[in-house]
């Protein structure tokens, strides 16, 4: 059965095409809005008075820094229940985050068990539909779960992350330090990672992509420090994916079953 969710299209103001996608979420009674974060591993709440009843976990090493900055130990809580519409999850566990500049996440602990149809033009997220797609495509992803699509252009291919989190996408330095015909600087703008962690980054203009045959317009992406982030024995990637790309098109990603595809 599946289960559909409106979506929050929260555009920044500052920057063409920036988005932050966000759902509405009962956590024990209480109500959150969270980002829906194919790129991030965890959930996680920014501590306030809206986690205060919720019960605290013994701290755990980090599951991996933003991409700004490296996480210490992390404080977790537990609820009795998730509600996303119809989408029910019992004893969820979320890290807690100190910083209130954070946002609060849906991450690949709850959305790897489930085919994600997200269509953009409708604000809608559908969970296990049976929609039909172009084609289904394999869907490589990582220890954790973060799914991965090949991504070419003038320069050649690129694995890239799909993250339905990145209100921006992000291209690795090295790329743009090795073909800097191909990107137009576009700036700056103060980026933030999952962690809240801050930094001025340069923004350039990603030439036009080409992803599963579909051409998809040229759009701004900061540039940073990625392709280091890597874990070992992931799939190696220096772009990330974000919603000025993501939002031109209706995605099926199956993170469950392992396919991605168009959605018809």
């Amino acid at each position: 059965m599946s289960t559909v969710i409106p979506l929050d299209l929260d555009a920044d103001p500052d920057l063409p095409d920036a988005i932050a996608v966000r759902v509405v979420a009962e956590i024990d009674g209480t109500i959150h809005s969270l980002i829906v974060d194919t790129g991030g591993a965890r959930s996680g709440l920014v501590d306030g008075p809206l986690t205060a009843g919720l019960e605290r976990l013994t701290p755990q090493d980090p599951g991996g820094g933003g991409v700004f900055s490296r996480a210490g130990s992390t404080e977790r809580v537990t609820a009795r229940e998730l509600r996303i519409g119809d989408l029910e999850v019992e004893r969820p566990v979320f890290d807690l985050e100190p910083n209130p500049a954070a946002p609060s996440l849906l991450g690949l602990d709850v959305l790897r068990r489930h085919r994600l149809d997200f269509r953009f033009d409708a604000a809608l997220l559908e969970l296990d539909a049976d929609s039909p797609v172009d084609e289904r495509r394999a869907l490589v992803q990582s220890s954790r779960g973060h799914p991965y699509v090949d991504v070419a252009w003038a320069g050649g291919v690129w694995p890239a992350i799909w993250d339905s989190g990145a209100s921006v996408s992000v291209i690795d330095r090295g790329v743009v330090a090795r073909h800097p015909e191909h990107f137009r600087p576009a700036g700056e703008a103060e980026g933030t990672d999952a962690s809240g962690a801050a930094n001025e980054l340069p923004l350039v203009l990603l030439p036009e992509v080409t992803i599963g045959g579909r051409r998809l317009a040229p759009s701004i992406a900061a540039v940073a420090d990625i392709a280091g982030l890597t874990r070992p024995d992931d799939p190696p990637f220096e772009l990330i994916l974000g919603m000025p790309v993501l939002r031109h098109a209706d995605w099926a990603v199956d993170l469950r079953d392992g396919w991605w595809g168009y959605l018809a």
